[in-house]
């Protein structure tokens, strides 16, 4: 069982390692804002950390791999050692 926890900053590194394009960062940015102030308006402020992580790395693989978007994703997590509850939300965003 892996017990790692992402962080915030793990995850944007994440990101800029995976994507140039400054569209698509700020698109990811913005997608980890709404995913906060979703987890906070449903009173899930313990879990709003985790929410604007998954919502920075939704869109990992799509400018590299976007024949494979979502599925490159989890297996780039996975070889990161992310947890699977990580991984199956970031394929599902």
């Amino acid at each position: 069982m892996n017990t790692h926890t992402p962080t915030r900053s793990e995850a944007l590194a994440l990101l800029r390692e995976y994507n140039a394009n400054p569209a698509l960062i700020n698109h990811a940015l913005a997608v980890e804002a709404v995913m906060r102030h979703i987890a906070r308006k449903r009173g899930c402020t313990d879990e709003e950390e985790k929410w604007g992580v998954v919502g920075l790395i939704h869109d990992l693989d799509y400018e590299r791999f976007p024949e494979r978007h979502c599925e490159m994703t989890g297996e780039i997590l996975r070889g990161k050692g992310w947890p699977d509850e990580y991984v199956r939300a970031a394929r599902s965003s």
